[in-house]
């Protein structure tokens, strides 16, 4: 639980305003600086990835972000869950809004709701390499070793400089060696 809070926290943190969300046509060329970059540059371009998502281009929705996002640091996840529930009804294409809602939701245990937020973040934005980090780890915490190797090579496929998903997959690569990948 304490993991899952830290990650909340850590999630929260690079989700920072900027200029736009998942739509924004800056993503197409950072994502592809990511890709193709150089590992001293990837944290750079993976925090303004963050930030563009993080931008509902609404400053009640951006307002309500925020607090929820406050809210997390100090602990109220209810209280981040029920600001998360307005974000998401004021802005229904807002994938980082599901994205932290469905931290929030693991968080407290709640896995079906977790999922589909994620599942909704995941059809906004495809690339999103943080929910799909959050979804390995789940599906690793559920000895569901194949199907977490197979999310880690697709947070890779977006993000290959993420050291944490480079690390998980190698090991679970080596636990799942002589068996159907």
């Amino acid at each position: 639980m304490r993991l899952l809070f830290c990650a909340i926290s850590l999630f929260a943190a690079f989700a920072a305003p900027a200029a736009a969300d998942q739509t924004d046509p800056r993503l197409d060329m950072l994502f592809e600086e990511l890709r193709v970059g150089d590992a001293v540059s990837a944290d750079e371009n993976v925090q303004r990835i963050v930030e563009i998502w993080s931008d509902s281009s609404s400053d009640t929705v951006d307002l309500l972000y925020g607090r929820a996002e406050a809210s997390i640091d100090i602990g109220e996840l209810g209280l981040a869950s029920a600001l998360l529930d307005h974000v998401v009804g004021l802005a229904p294409n807002f994938a980082q809004g599901y994205a932290l809602r469905g931290s929030v939701r693991l968080a407290q245990e709640e896995r079906r709701g977790a999922m589909e937020d994620f599942s909704r973040a995941l059809e906004l934005e495809p690339r999103h390499f943080e929910v799909r980090m959050m979804l390995a780890g789940v599906l690793q915490a559920a000895d569901e070793k194949r199907d977490a190797y197979e999310m880690y090579q697709k947070v890779l496929e977006w993000n290959p400089h993420d050291e944490r998903a480079i690390q998980r997959a190698r090991a679970l690569r080596r636990e799942l060696d002589g068996q159907e990948i």
